[in-house]
């Protein structure tokens, strides 16, 4: 496994820490771990000793030479995982990611950082893959402000500290030594502290406060100093190298902040063993167990702080008492080991991880196409896949929905430039593996985007379409072999054609006896002039006598409604045609349905008919494209040329007057072609084996 670290700068400090342990760790377990920063310091001296490779991006110019060198170590190194830690190295990690999109992004939260994080944070969040916090406290508040996530993306993880020995106790002292350790700013509230080692001072209490860091706030604290007379008894050490050997001289560790995600100077006092005093703040309840493993206080209180201490200065043994429960404390659920080791399992966990497969759909139908597709995204789903969409509304949309699949959607506008634009969005935030695309436009969209943003592209063929609308797309499905010779015929390129022939995932049902009366033929299709709707109608107008007792059932919609319906209105089918409009479930109408009739000038396998046979209706549909495929003349159906109205019209009667025959054969041939969970193996091989390619 591939580990990139991202962070900030290499300073010393708690986040650097733990990167530098976590890339230690990740090495010793036999992972490549490389180190990203926009600033060196002596974590990146410490990192190159130990032979790691770190790239240091640069802080020039809005980070955009940064951001050009980040791009080039990820298509470079080709991380598995990459961890980002701290607002700016994330936000260019979440951007970087969106390319290479077999990457994933854990991003480590370290505290609350500034309002304009909070608001990138909103927009951006979602582009990591697993967000990782220091304290329940620090997930829970950035759930109820910058947004929900399920709790399998938002791990909380201790950062904790290493366990070494403690040294030797030193013997108690009459002047009690007071410190804190941590960058003087005001959050830390420091300035309470120093305010209640004043009121110490006035109850005639004789200590020593040590204050350990560096920061913008050290003048206004030196003044506050000065301010209560306390310079005697109050010493600043500036920046702390040895933090271990300055907490064990101390008698007493306090954290005054007022806002603190975790507190890992907190917990460094603990394991020393020290009498910790915290304030009652953020994620320091966690680490403090009141008058158990420390002592908790009011954070603007300073009496309360000074009336703690000085409890604590009296009472040596409680000290004690406190210090040993603390560190105990810390060797069970604190330990920086146990981060780490939890670390490791979540790289291990997110790197193999669900496969991802983005269905682009560019229709809002519900024809055999895009129930075709439908139909997958369940199959894959239910093994294991995590499935996503985009296609362009209802009712599409909301079958979709209906199976828990995350879907967007964008209106085919514009010759579908909006759709495009969803769609890159849509791989942006999805970062799918692969993509699978059903209809032409969706298919030249996909390829485009899926070379842009290195993602393999599987498409769907499911009629004889043009070859254009393929050229990008790394694999093809041709839904039929009369679809794959289409391709072929257009010269197209045939070796990354693969012929999977449409299926349904329904069992068959029971062949009937007869025809009913009226006879009662179906149409299921879409209301378009390739389906040749008209030349049939007109067949049968001009011979409806020969047919006796008839009726006609419409299913779908579409452009050419408006004008079938006024010719049939004017025709001697006035009475016998009957446009149902869109039907979301047309089988529940099939046990009335006597002859199915497709009568289209070009398809490729129609779902329409699969669905038709099972039911053990009859057949009769134009010779072409992937018809016969599935209909067998005079078997289970009868083919017919698309135009030829004295053949429509004697298969018609043919199949009425033989019906039982016919009936049976259609059972028998769906049962001999139709096999659904093959179909899936086949098309799940392919996604597979693309994936495979493109990394």
């Amino acid at each position: 496994m591939r580990i990139l670290q991202i962070i900030n700068a290499l300073t010393l400090g708690g986040a650097q820490f733990i990167m530098l342990d976590l890339a230690r760790q990740a090495r010793s377990q036999g992972c490549e771990v490389e180190v990203a920063c926009f600033r060196d310091g002596p974590i990146g001296k410490i990192l190159r000793q130990e032979g790691f490779t770190v790239h240091v991006l640069g802080e020039k110019f809005l980070d955009l030479p940064a951001f050009a060198r980040l791009v080039s170590v990820l298509s470079t190194f080709r991380p598995h995982i990459v961890h980002s830690h701290l607002f700016r190295a994330t936000f260019w990690a979440r951007v970087c990611c969106w390319l290479p999109t077999h990457t994933r992004l854990i991003t480590s939260i370290h505290g609350y950082e500034s309002a304009y994080f909070h608001y990138l944070e909103r927009l951006m969040n979602r582009l990591s893959d697993c967000l990782v916090f220091p304290s329940r406290f620090l997930r829970n508040w950035y759930v109820s402000r910058i947004g929900a996530r399920i709790s399998a993306e938002c791990k909380v993880i201790y950062p904790g500290v290493s366990i070494t020995p403690l040294s030797p106790a030193h013997a108690a002292a009459e002047i009690v030594k007071i410190g804190t350790l941590s960058r003087l700013h005001p959050v830390k509230g420091i300035d309470r502290l120093i305010d209640a080692c004043n009121l110490l001072k006035a109850q005639q209490i004789r200590f020593e406060l040590i204050i350990g860091g560096e920061g913008k706030h050290h003048p206004e604290l030196l003044k506050l100093v000065k301010k209560h007379k306390i310079e005697d008894c109050c010493r600043f050490c500036g920046e702390i190298s040895d933090r271990q050997s300055f907490l064990d001289a101390l008698d007493i560790f306090v954290a005054p902040s007022r806002q603190e995600a975790f507190g890992i100077h907190i917990c460094e006092a603990m394991e020393r063993g020290l009498a910790v005093v915290g304030a009652n703040v953020g994620g320091i309840p966690e680490l403090i167990d009141h008058d158990q493993t420390g002592m908790l206080f009011n954070p603007e209180n300073a009496g309360e702080l000074a009336n703690t201490l000085v409890a604590l200065a009296h009472n040596s043994l409680f000290r004690q008492t406190l210090g040993q429960n603390a560190r105990r404390k810390v060797e069970k659920t604190f330990s920086r080991q146990t981060a780490i080791d939890k670390h490791i399992e979540l790289f291990s966990q997110v790197s193999v991880h669900r496969r991802r497969v983005h269905f682009a759909v560019s229709s809002k139908e519900l024809g055999g196409g895009e129930r075709v597709a439908l139909g997958i995204m369940v199959a894959l789903q239910a093994r294991g896949w995590q499935v996503s969409a985009t296609c362009s509304g209802n009712p599409l949309e909301a079958e979709i929905k209906k199976t828990g699949i995350p879907v967007d959607t964008c209106s085919m506008r514009c010759g579908g430039l909006f759709f495009a634009l969803k769609l890159l969005f849509s791989i942006c935030f999805r970062k799918p593996d692969v993509i699978s695309s059903h209809l032409n436009r969706a298919s030249l969209f996909a390829g485009l985007l899926g070379k842009i943003m290195r993602v393999p592209v599987v498409s769907h063929i499911h009629g004889l379409n043009q070859k254009g609308y393929y050229r990008f797309s790394d694999a093809l499905v041709a839904v039929s072999q009369a679809v794959k010779k289409h391709m072929a015929d257009q010269n197209a390129r045939t070796d990354n054609i693969h012929a999977i022939t449409n299926q349904i995932d329904k069992k068959a049902l029971k062949s009937r006896d007869a025809a009913g009366s009226p006879l009662r033929i179906a149409i299921t299709a879409k209301l378009h002039k390739n389906k040749g709707h008209l030349w049939a109608l007109e067949a049968i107008v001009n011979s409806v006598e020969k047919l006796g007792n008839l009726r006609i059932d419409v299913f779908g919609d579409g452009p050419e409604r408006e004008m079938l319906e006024k010719y049939c209105g004017n025709s001697s089918l006035r009475d016998r045609v009957f446009f149902h409009g869109f039907v979301n479930d047309p089988e529940a109408y099939y046990d009335q349905i006597d002859i199915a009739l497709l009568p289209s000038l070009g398809e490729g396998i129609p779902l329409s008919l699969l669905e038709s046979m099972r039911w053990g209706i009859p057949c009769i549909a134009s010779n072409i494209g992937g018809i016969p495929e599935i209909i067998e003349h005079d078997k289970n159906g009868m083919l017919i040329e698309p135009g030829d109205a004295g053949a429509l019209i004697s298969a018609i009667r043919h199949v009425s007057a033989n019906y039982q025959r016919f009936s049976s054969a259609t059972i028998s041939h769906f049962k001999s072609i139709n096999n659904y969970p093959k179909m899936i193996d086949k098309l799940e091989d392919l996604l597979k084996k693309t994936i495979r390619a493109e990394v």
